[in-house]
């Protein structure tokens, strides 16, 4: 029942994930390319009514997505955000009366085949995290976060570099938050508070990362790298990070080889593509 809320809440917050790509994206093209991974980029966003929409949809995912992750694990919610794309689908199909095709139809059953599998085959909850995993993601999101200044100092402020910046910078937010949601659960208050701010500042890098991203390349290229590694990365690392094991590991492989399979075809789709970037 559990994995059942879990992955209900993981796909209402993905929805509205998705509801803030594609409103935000929409302003990210139309900003100058001389703002990329430059706060100013997102200074200027913040001006834009269509933006701040956007924001605010995602704003209110995040406390989904920690619901999420406090009723069922890593392993499962993560993967299940896949259907933002779903819902991007759907969006390009009856808003932009898009084609919706072989391939849209067989990733749909891609990412849902492979949620219904992770729901017996991923551990039932995420589990307490070791030291070594909690001082790993602690590291991963003081390295994500000031990425994209990094890239900006090497000039790498191109489509592929500040997608990876951005798909990380979110798989990290993920594990962050369900740090956070650990440290809250245990009344750990001083550590929630660090938590709680090293995924705020994680944030900030992945979103400034994002919309570079959707500044410089297609929907249809950057939408299924940053997704997929948004999905699979926190899923995979999860048994290395915390003391929980799949109970059918060989099925809890093939489900998260699926789902990133489902997100190439979606992700890279028109009738996605064009949702994401109307």
């Amino acid at each position: 029942m559990r994995q059942a809320v879990a992955v209900l809440l993981a796909v209402v917050a993905s929805s509205l994930y998705a509801l803030s790509t594609a409103l935000q994206a929409l302003e990210a093209r139309a900003a100058p390319r001389e703002s990329a991974l430059r706060a100013s980029l997102l200074t200027r966003l913040a001006r834009r009514p269509l933006w701040v929409l956007g924001a605010c949809a995602g704003v209110l995912a995040w406390p989904l997505q920690a619901m999420a992750l406090a009723a069922g694990s890593v392993a499962l919610v993560e993967p299940a955000l896949g259907a933002g794309l779903v819902v991007l689908l759907v969006l390009g199909s009856t808003l932009l009366h898009e084609h919706v095709g072989r391939r849209e139809v067989a990733g749909v059953l891609a990412v849902v085949a492979a949620v219904a599998a992770l729901t017996v085959a991923a551990p039932g909850e995420t589990g307490a995290f070791t030291t070594t995993g909690s001082w790993a993601i602690g590291l991963a999101l003081v390295v994500v976060a000031p990425a994209p200044y990094a890239l900006r100092l090497v000039r790498g402020a191109g489509g592929l570099s500040t997608t990876l910046a951005a798909g990380l910078g979110w798989a990290w937010t993920g594990l962050g938050t369900a740090l956070l949601d650990d440290a809250i659960g245990g009344r750990h208050w001083l550590a929630a508070i660090g938590w709680g701010i090293g995924v705020g500042v994680a944030t900030w890098g992945a979103l400034l990362a994002e919309m570079t991203a959707l500044q410089t390349w297609t929907a249809t290229r950057a939408i299924p790298i940053a997704f997929g590694i948004e999905m699979l990365v926190p899923a995979a690392l999860a048994p290395l990070l915390t003391h929980a094991s799949p109970p059918r590991p060989v099925l809890f492989a093939t489900a998260l080889a699926v789902a990133g399979a489902g997100a190439l075809l979606l992700g890279g789709s028109r009738v996605v593509g064009r949702a994401a970037q109307p």
